[in-house]
């Protein structure tokens, strides 16, 4: 990994310290994995790929709606759940956890970047 890698990932630390976080993921807006904290076996370069069509779709539909692009997207699963959230200019952080585990999560730690 290079230096700025393990820079980026040592930010994604702090979010996986919640318990039920199972990855925190720092996403290319073209859905390339640039770093990652996850537990052994996440498919992580998969959930990238398709993270990269979550945000095209609500930048579309951001667009029908006459919108900025959204902030946040939110998507919830059964057992897991995942937040979308912008990680500077370049970058999206994707957070998978428990239910519980995202209920402020996002909100709370992506506003300090």
């Amino acid at each position: 990994m290079s230096d700025q890698a393990d820079s980026l990932a040592a930010r994604l630390a702090p979010y996986r310290e919640t318990p039920g976080i199972v990855a925190a993921l720092l996403i290319s807006r073209d859905g390339f994995v640039v770093a990652a904290d996850a537990e052994p076996g996440f498919a992580a370069d998969a959930v990238a790929a398709q993270v990269a069509g979550a945000i095209d779709m609500g930048a579309r539909l951001a667009g029908e709606l006459g919108q900025p692009t959204a902030k946040y997207i939110s998507l919830e699963f059964d057992t897991l759940n995942v937040v979308l959230a912008p990680f500077g200019d370049e970058l999206m952080l994707a957070l998978v956890g428990e239910p519980g585990a995202l209920i402020c999560e996002y909100r709370l730690n992506t506003t300090a970047i």
